[in-house]
C-alpha cells in the first residue's frame, strides 16, 4: 500500500509535479507504519529532505488510530495544519479527520472580552480593538493568528486567559468558549496536531488531577524530537515571577465589584509593594542563575515570608468580598496555587530539581525544573501509550542513539533508524575551518570571529546566517563587522523573531546576526542563505542550574558529565545550525565554523563525524572559488 502512495510512480509522483522520489521516504513510512501496528516505540533520525513529514502523516491516518502529532513549535504546527494537511487532502481526494489545538493563550477569551467592553480596564478605543470586535462576528475559531491583529500586539493580554486566569465550567461562557469547542472536536478527531508545550503542559496537568487539555489518544508523534527533554523539565517544575502576582492584582482590581472596601484596597498596595521588593533582588543578575548561590533555604524562606503574609491577608479579604462565586473561586485558587509554589521552591529541598531564579525581558522569575526528565516520561507517558514515534533530523550523536534514549527514559533496545539526507553535500556544500583561530575562551577570540567573519561574507556577497552561543558576543562581533561591509546587517532583538526573518529573505544579499532561536525550526532555501557562520562549538552554558545539576547526577552515578551529556547535546545543536544550510536539492552554500576545537581537542573528531559528509578546507581561497561557482 505504502509503494504505492510514495514509489517512483506512486501517487505522490503523479499528484505532485516536483516530487522527487526518495526510498529514505518509503523505508521511514513503513518504519511508522509498522511501529504504530505492532505498538512499539521507534526513533527516526531523517536527514534533511528525506520528507518527513508525509512519512509519518500518511501511515498515521492510514492506521486509523487516535494519534497526536505533536511538533516542536507553533510555526511547524501551523504549518503541518495549514499546508501540509490540506495539500495531502487534495492528493488523497478526501478530507481528513483533522484538529489543530493550541494553549489559551491562543484563543480570545469571551468572558474577558465581554468584562473589558463592559469598562473592567478602562481601555480606550483602539484601531485594534475595533478590529477584534468585527472579526469576532465571523470567526469559529478564535484563534487569534487568523485575527486581522497582529498575534504580537501587546493588548492580546487583555483578551486571552492563561490556564489559572480560566473560570472553568463555572464561566458563563463555558458552552460557547472556542476553546471548549475545540477540545470537543478533538475528542472525535482521528488525528490531533499540537506542540510540544501544549503535550507536556497536558500530561502534568493530569499529572495533577486537574482535568485535560488533550482527550485520550492511542499514540504519539512527535516531530522534533530532541527537543523535549527541555520541554518536560519545563512542564513539570513551578515558577513565580514578579508579573504573574501583577497580573493576579490587576484582576482583582479589574473584575471585582466596585467600590473596593478601604481595607482590600490597602491590601492590594500593600501586597504589590511587597512584590516588587522581593523580587528587586533578582533585578541585577544576568540570564538563568542558580537560586542556591543567591540564598540559602532559610534566608530565602524569610524573606519571602513577608510575601507570604500580604498574600495571605489578600486571600481573607478576598473570601469576606461579595461577589459572584466564579470570579471569587479563581481568584482564591490562584493566591493559593501561587503561595504553594513559592513554598515549594523555596524549601529547595529536593535533590532531584533544580533551583533557579532568571531575568527576562519583561518579569523575572524563581522556580525550580526537575532534572530527570527520563523518569517523568517513564512515570506519566510510557506506561499509558505504548506506541511513540520519535523523529527529527537531529537525534543520533553518533552513539547508537544512547544520548536520546538516556534522556528520554527509552529502554536501551528500542528501535532507533537514521536515513540518510538525499542531499549530494559533497557537490552542494563545503565546510570552512579558518586556520589559527584563538581559543574561544580568550580575549582575542572576538576580534579574529570578526576578522574570519568579514572574509567570509566578503566571498559569500552577504546572503549568510551568522550563528552565535550567546548574545554578547553576537553584539561585539557586530559592532567589529557591520561598519565594513556593505550589506545589510540584521541583528537579533532590533525586531521581533518572523520579522526579521521575512526581511533577510527580501533582501537577498542581506546578513542575519542572530542566537537561540534562528539555530532550529526557520527554512530559507536558495541563494538569499548561501552561507552559514557559526562563531563556537554550542556546549551548554557550565554554570546553568540545570545543566549544573544533571552534571551532580551523572557524577553520582560515576559517568562523565562531558562525554555523556555536554558532549552529545552540543553535537545534536551543531547539526541543528548547520542544517539551516542545504534545504533543497538546488541549494549550494558553505558551513563556516570558526572554533578550533574541532581540529585541537581530542572531541573534536566526534564533532566531524556526525557532520555532512562534505568536503572540508582550511583555506579561505577554496571559499572564494566555491562562491565564483554558485
Amino acid at each position: 500500500m505504502l509503494a504505492r502512495i510514495f514509489g517512483p510512480k506512486g501517487l505522490l509522483a503523479q499528484k505532485l509535479p516536483q516530487f522527487e522520489w526518495r526510498a529514505t521516504q518509503l523505508e521511514m513510512a513503513e518504519k511508522v507504519a509498522s511501529a504504530l501496528k505492532e505498538d512499539r516505540l521507534l526513533i527516526v533520525e531523517a536527514g534533511t529532505g528525506t520528507g518527513k513529514t508525509f512519512a509519518y502523516l500518511i501511515p498515521a491516518i492510514l492506521s486509523g488510530k487516535k494519534i497526536v502529532i505533536s511538533t516542536g513549535t507553533k510555526s511547524l504546527q501551523d504549518q503541518l495544519f495549514r499546508k501540509d494537511v490540506p495539500l495531502l487532502e487534495r492528493i488523497l481526494g478526501q478530507k481528513l479527520d483533522v484538529v489543530y489545538l493550541k494553549g489559551r493563550r491562543n484563543y480570545l477569551c469571551l468572558w474577558r472580552w465581554q468584562e473589558i467592553q463592559r469598562g473592567r480596564l478602562n481601555l480606550p478605543p483602539s484601531t485594534e480593538i475595533k478590529l477584534i470586535s468585527s472579526w469576532l462576528k465571523e470567526t469559529e475559531t478564535g484563534d487569534i493568528a487568523e485575527a486581522p491583529v497582529s498575534p504580537e500586539w501587546p493588548g492580546w493580554a487583555n483578551f486571552t486567559a492563561s490556564t489559572e486566569q480560566c473560570l472553568g465550567q463555572k464561566c458563563p461562557f463555558w458552552r460557547e468558549c472556542f476553546i471548549s469547542k475545540i477540545r470537543l472536536k478533538a475528542q472525535k478527531a482521528l488525528l490531533i496536531v499540537v506542540n510540544h508545550h501544549l503535550f507536556m503542559a497536558d500530561l502534568a496537568i493530569k499529572e495533577r488531577g486537574h482535568g485535560w487539555v488533550i482527550p485520550p489518544y492511542e499514540a504519539v508523534i512527535f516531530d522534533e524530537a530532541h527537543q523535549l527533554e527541555e520541554v518536560v523539565s519545563e512542564y513539570f517544575g513551578v515558577e513565580v515571577s514578579n508579573l504573574r502576582i501583577k497580573e493576579l492584582l490587576r484582576d482583582i482590581k479589574s473584575f471585582l465589584e466596585q467600590p473596593f472596601p478601604p481595607e482590600l484596597n490597602k491590601a492590594m498596595q500593600q501586597t504589590y509593594l511587597q512584590n516588587e521588593a522581593f523580587f528587586k533582588t533578582f533585578v541585577t543578575i544576568k540570564g538563568r542563575v542558580s537560586l542556591r548561590q543567591i540564598f540559602t533555604p532559610v534566608v530565602l524562606e524569610t524573606r519571602v515570608q513577608a510575601l507570604q503574609d500580604k498574600l495571605s491577608h489578600l486571600l481573607e479579604l478576598i473570601h469576606k468580598c461579595k461577589m459572584s462565586e466564579e470570579v471569587k473561586d479563581n481568584l482564591e485558587q490562584r493566591i493559593k496555587v501561587i503561595k504553594t509554589d513559592l513554598k515549594f521552591t523555596c524549601a529547595m529541598d529536593k535533590p532531584d530539581y533544580a533551583y533557579w531564579a532568571e531575568k527576562r525581558k519583561r518579569s523575572v522569575a524563581i522556580g525550580c525544573s526537575p532534572i530527570r526528565a527520563d523518569l517523568i516520561l517513564r512515570k506519566v507517558l510510557y506506561p499509558k501509550v505504548r506506541s511513540i514515534i520519535f523523529t527529527s533530523a537531529t537525534l543520533n550523536a553518533g552513539d547508537d542513539f544512547g544520548f536520546l534514549k538516556a534522556s528520554l527514559g527509552l529502554p536501551s533496545d528500542t528501535e532507533g533508524v537514521t536515513l540518510a539526507s538525499p542531499f549530494d553535500y559533497q557537490q552542494q556544500a563545503l565546510l570552512y575551518l579558518p586556520p589559527s583561530m584563538p581559543d574561544p575562551n580568550g580575549p582575542d577570540f572576538i576580534k579574529a570571529s570578526a576578522k574570519e567573519i568579514i572574509k567570509i561574507l566578503s566571498s559569500s556577497q552577504g546572503r549568510a546566517l551568522v550563528l552565535f552561543t550567546n548574545i554578547q558576543n553576537m553584539k561585539e562581533v557586530y559592532t567589529l563587522v557591520r561598519p565594513q561591509l556593505p550589506y545589510k546587517i540584521f541583528l537579533q532583538g532590533e525586531q521581533s523573531p518572523p520579522r526579521l526573518l521575512e526581511m533577510f529573505k527580501k533582501d537577498i544579499h542581506s546578513v542575519l546576526f542572530a542566537t537561540a532561536s534562528f539555530w532550529e525550526g526557520i527554512d530559507v532555501p536558495g541563494e538569499t542563505l548561501s552561507c552559514v557562520i557559526i562563531d563556537r562549538l554550542p556546549f551548554s552554558v557550565p554554570d546553568d542550574p540545570l545543566v549544573q545539576a544533571k552534571t551532580e547526577v551523572l557524577k553520582a552515578q560515576g559517568k562523565s558529565p562531558f562525554w555523556c551529556y555536554q558532549v552529545p547535546q552540543a553535537i545534536i545543536s551543531l547539526k541543528q545550525g548547520l542544517g539551516r544550510l542545504i534545504r533543497h536539492r538546488q541549494d549550494r552554500g558553505v558551513l563556516a565554523i570558526l572554533d578550533p576545537r574541532l581540529y585541537t581537542k581530542s572531541y573534536g573528531h566526534r564533532f566531524l563525524q556526525n557532520l555532512p559528509s562534505c568536503k572540508i578546507t582550511k583555506d579561505i581561497k577554496d571559499v572564494e572559488k566555491f562562491f565564483k561557482q554558485v
